[in-house]
């Protein structure tokens, strides 16, 4: 089975050769490695074709600037594997990862998404402390993160990433894998190196200018799979509710999207007739 590792790069010159480098020590020995440049005004694409040059076997293609989901597709639609790894270009894959998914995937085919634990590395260390994989709390919190492995039939069968988003377009994408084709499996081991900085672009480290872009993306999220979120008793009169008359329930998730959408963004006058019926 082919395994294509997908790494969208935007302004990353001084990490992507470490990146690249964790794509290519993979023990698993059928990959191909697939760098797409978003319009990188740095020295990206330089740093990517020096590499290029020493190993011809990775694919690189360079285009204008359209966002990480656009980047991600257009990785996922010149690629040739029968399973999608799409590695940020600052973070590292452990040498095993590929082969350990692959493994899971061959000891039950009914999975649809697989990944490992995680660490950070950079200016800060430790255990990336992803909670298991639980429906409900799942559509709360994403807890599955970009790095998944994932079959690329179904890749595409759902419709690929939302290029409208440019936060937590990973979350969007696993409701609708999750939806259609069940099945997730985290693997008990550190096989991920995601890494902290102060430049990095991503949920996990947002400044407050983009914490106002990615609470939008939220209630674009909601408002997208609303029927899916009250299927599973998440409607938001229900969760309106909860907030305001369960302490409990404010204290345990004061923290997350849905709290700073109620406290925040919640106006009745404009999004009443989206969520209140």
């Amino acid at each position: 089975m082919l395994v294509s590792i997908i790494i969208p790069c935007y302004n990353n010159e001084e990490v992507i050769a470490e990146t690249i480098d964790s794509a290519l020590s993979q023990s698993y020995s059928s990959v191909e490695i697939i760098v797409v440049d978003d319009g990188s005004t740095d020295q990206s694409a330089k740093v990517v074709q020096e590499i290029c040059s020493k190993h011809p076997n990775i694919i690189f293609h360079s285009k204008e600037n359209r966002g990480p989901s656009h980047t991600r597709n257009f990785g996922a639609q010149i690629s040739k594997g029968d399973y999608l790894v799409f590695l940020d270009a600052d973070d590292k894959l452990h040498p095993d990862y590929v082969k350990k998914c692959i493994a899971e995937y061959q000891k039950n085919p009914e999975l649809n998404i697989v990944y490992s634990g995680a660490e950070f590395f950079g200016s800060k260390s430790g255990v990336w402390k992803l909670p298991d994989y639980r429906p409900a709390s799942f559509l709360i919190d994403n807890c599955i993160p970009i790095f998944a492995m994932i079959k690329r039939e179904v890749f595409f069968d759902v419709g690929k990433f939302d290029e409208n988003m440019h936060f937590i377009e990973d979350w969007e994408l696993w409701i609708r894998i999750l939806k259609k084709y069940p099945g997730v499996y985290k693997i008990p081991e550190t096989l991920f190196y995601y890494r902290k900085s102060g430049a990095k672009n991503s949920l996990t480290d947002l400044n407050e200018k983009q914490n106002d872009i990615s609470d939008n993306a939220r209630l674009y999220l909601y408002n997208k799979h609303y029927s899916y979120y009250k299927e599973n008793g998440l409607s938001i009169s229900k969760l309106i509710t909860s907030v305001r008359d369960n302490l409990k329930f404010k204290e345990k998730y004061y923290n997350v999207w849905y709290r700073k959408y109620f406290y925040k963004y919640f106006k009745p006058s404009k999004y009443r007739s989206f969520y209140l019926n």
